[in-house]
């Protein structure tokens, strides 16, 4: 037995080199980064097996890919978007971060015939989907469904190179929406003058949803006409920013605070009341 150990330690060895030497070499011209159209790409693809109701059709997954549905884990294929019938409307964003290897759709979407709000984030890695993010949200009033058949051009087009902004100020510029509610502080959001802000579908400034309540503000620029997307919403002191995924600013155009209505009271100019 013991003349065996030495002998069975050599094969081991043996045996490890060969799957060794079976390993490719590293090579990093081989590992293509995923831009956006290979992102875009990726959510066509997921946006297309969630609609034909095919988990098989779905992009490459990582082995250990999560999947989320209105925060509750759940399988690829599961969850209501997969087991209802889900179809698409004209109403659709798409976002894509090549830095962090992510996009995300926001839409409307046709579920079971009902109209339904909804986001899909995607995180890729190496040409796999590891993560799988999706929000929805229905009871739409039938009223907005106009304002949610297409998406404004701002939404949509590419920002002229010399009104771009760089990712590291764009950042922090969206995360500062966060801190701002959070805060009951508009100071600290990163809001424009002439900014308009829409939810769901309404421009909130001066429309309110039906049932619903207004946001009150000033009166504000068309937003075909707006060059700057952000806002400068009252709400006591809160104050609220338009499409944080692709936020646009002008260096041109610093930001400016938000005016507290409460202020604006003491001041004596006209502030909309809350309406219900």
């Amino acid at each position: 037995m013991k003349t065996l150990k030495p002998i069975a330690v050599v094969l081991l060895c043996m045996a490890a080199a060969t799957v060794v030497a079976q390993e490719p070499a590293w090579n990093a011209l081989a590992i293509r980064e995923c831009d956006r159209a290979c992102l875009v790409g990726v959510l066509d693809g997921y946006l297309d097996a969630l609609f034909k109701k095919d988990p098989k059709a779905v992009p490459p997954l990582s082995i250990d890919v999560r999947m989320t549905e209105n925060t509750g884990q759940v399988d690829v294929g599961e969850g209501m978007l997969w087991r209802s019938k889900t179809e698409p409307t004209s109403f659709k964003i798409t976002v894509a971060d090549p830095v962090s290897g992510e996009v995300a759709f926001q839409g409307r979407l046709k579920v079971q015939g009902r109209d339904t709000l909804a986001a899909i984030r995607l995180k890729v890695d190496r040409g796999r989907i590891t993560e799988i993010e999706q929000l929805h949200a229905g009871g739409i009033a039938q009223q907005a469904i106009e304002l949610l058949t297409t998406p404004r051009a701002l939404l949509t087009e590419d920002v002229p190179v010399n009104q771009r902004v760089s990712r590291e100020v764009m950042v922090p510029v969206a995360n500062s929406y966060f801190d701002a509610p959070e805060g009951d502080n508009g100071k600290i959001g990163a809001f424009a003058d002439d900014g308009v802000r829409h939810e769901n579908g309404y421009r909130t400034v001066n429309n309110p949803p039906p049932g619903g309540r207004m946001m009150p503000g000033p009166q504000l620029p068309d937003p075909n006409t707006s060059r700057q997307v952000a806002t400068r919403v009252q709400h006591a002191h809160v104050c609220a920013a338009d499409r944080l995924e692709d936020l646009r600013l002008h260096e041109t155009h610093p930001p400016a605070p938000c005016v507290d209505s409460r202020r604006a009271e003491a001041d004596g100019r006209d502030v909309p009341a809350l309406r219900t």
